[in-house]
């Protein structure tokens, strides 16, 4: 233990020692990337699970206490350090910590882990005008005592995170343009950065964001970053997507109706075929809204439809997905008790050899908590519904529970991972359908303006399908996490 101590207090050291010496990021908080939440406003349906940065990652659900004390003093180096600089240049530090593990991995006996991940990041904003700023943001993510293999998504060590240069502010200016590697997050189902991995996703990218009254527009042409196990990472070429992203305010009182229209091409993706060609390039469309608000003051609610069409080499592809959910917080009640209930359909391919790719494809989503805070299962083939309360006994204190019923939408199709991958398939069908139930358990406690913790817990029980298919075990999730971010404030 002594070992891994050593080398998280060279790591901190060295993070603070960089601080003085290079280009780090500023916290986006604009119409980029704060409107993926299912919620209204960047908030989230299913709570705090959803976005465990809460406070610090944008307007995410917030407790009753926002307007209260915090309990512990705040703790703000680098918002000491930019009230002494010139206005034109500011710095950011954020820290995270986490300890998890899981137990019967893979639902094979025995397969275990537990590891602690570090993850640190240093930010400058050079901002000489109003109207244009550079954001440089360096990225330093490890694990400790984990098993081997090492590499991406727990380790990248010294990356580039961010290095983009923008122009026109974009909630202020009716145009803005950011240029470089940049988070998005319009959509966390299907386009956003999915923070809880340890190096999160950036983009290399091209992003205009229209903005007039109520009436919003991004348009952008984009590229994954693939990331490395150390030093700064590159995009895949010809992995690209293209989008579309609307937004329409208050068509009804606070709501907002997003439609937006997808395009995505990969050089080499699978394909259905009884012939040696086994692959082909991806020409794929999705086009679909979201529309999410607050109505009579307690009641949270988002309905969204996605369609995809086009080619996966000589493949068709006819696939969609479609989530729903509603959320009711008691404001009268002692602890505030909100109760929430979601439900999401992805689907599966009814034939894998009829030559049309009927697999919903869920692109580059936010994967936590998308089902259930084990983040076994991705938004493909799948059926799920949940239900939950959250309470806060304390400001800024929540405690929620909730549960999650799974569902294959075709018993021919495979059971996805967050990524894409199959777990497991049964081409017969004779498994059935019933996946397995979840149970979760997490708190989050925010300490001060700068820091929260939190700890949880989820349990997967295997269904018809899992007990069938993999004859494994159950699957448990156990975590604890330490944020802390300091970031410029936005001008």
């Amino acid at each position: 233990m002594s070992f891994v101590w050593q080398k998280c207090r060279r790591t901190l050291l060295t993070t603070i020692v960089t601080l003085l010496a290079v280009c780090p990021l500023l916290a986006q908080d604009d119409v980029t990337t704060r409107n993926g939440g299912s919620g209204y406003g960047g908030s989230f349906i299913t709570g705090p699970a959803s976005n465990p940065l809460s406070f610090l990652n944008g307007p995410a659900y917030r407790t009753f206490g926002q307007n209260t004390p915090y309990d512990f003093p705040d703790f703000a180096p680098a918002t000491e350090l930019n009230s002494q600089l010139p206005r034109w240049i500011s710095f950011g530090w954020e820290e995270r910590l986490r300890d998890e593990g899981y137990h019967d991995s893979g639902f094979k006996l025995n397969n275990n882990d537990s590891y602690l991940l570090l993850r640190s990041r240093l930010l400058m904003v050079i901002k000489p005008s109003p109207w244009f700023k550079i954001v440089s943001q360096l990225q330093d993510a490890r694990p400790f005592m984990q098993k081997p293999p090492y590499g991406p998504p727990n380790l990248n060590a010294w990356d580039l995170k961010l290095a983009y240069a923008e122009f026109g502010d974009p909630e202020r200016d009716w145009i803005s343009v950011r240029v470089g590697r940049q988070l998005i997050n319009y959509n966390n189902s299907i386009i956003a950065n999915s923070e809880w991995r340890n190096q999160g996703r950036s983009y290399d990218a091209v992003v205009t964001n229209l903005h007039y009254d109520r009436y919003r527009l991004g348009l952008f042409a984009a590229s994954a970053v693939v990331p490395l196990s150390d030093g700064i990472s590159h995009h895949q070429e010809g992995n690209n997507i293209y989008g579309a992203y609307g937004g329409i305010d208050h068509l009804i009182p606070n709501s907002v109706l997003e439609p937006f229209v997808l395009w995505r091409l990969q050089p080499s993706v699978a394909v259905e075929t009884t012939a040696k060609i086994k692959t082909g390039k991806q020409d794929e469309w999705a086009s679909g809204a979201r529309f999410k608000g607050i109505a009579l003051k307690n009641i949270d609610y988002s309905a969204e439809w996605i369609g995809e069409r086009g080619k996966d080499g000589t493949n068709g592809i006819r696939a969609w997905a479609t989530s729903i959910g509603a959320a009711y917080r008691f404001d009268r009640t002692w602890a505030k008790p909100r109760a929430f209930w979601q439900y999401d359909h992805a689907s599966g391919d009814k034939h894998p050899t009829d030559g049309v790719h009927g697999t919903f494809d869920t692109m580059y989503p936010t994967a936590h908590d998308r089902f259930g805070v084990s983040d076994l299962f991705g938004w493909q083939n799948i059926i799920a519904e949940r239900a939950g309360l959250t309470i806060e006994p304390r400001h800024r204190w929540t405690l929620t529970g909730q549960y999650l019923d799974f569902w294959l939408d075709s018993a021919t199709d495979s059971l996805y991972n967050t990524s894409g991958g199959s777990i497991v398939r049964d081409l017969t069908g004779r498994s059935g359908t019933h996946i397995g139930q979840e149970f979760d358990g997490y708190t989050w406690y925010e300490l001060n303006r700068h820091v929260n913790v939190g700890v949880g817990i989820a349990h997967l029980q295997g269904g018809e399908f899992l007990q069938r298919t993999t004859k494994g075990p159950n699957y448990n999730y156990p975590y604890f996490a330490l944020n802390f971010k300091d970031n410029p404030s936005k001008e």
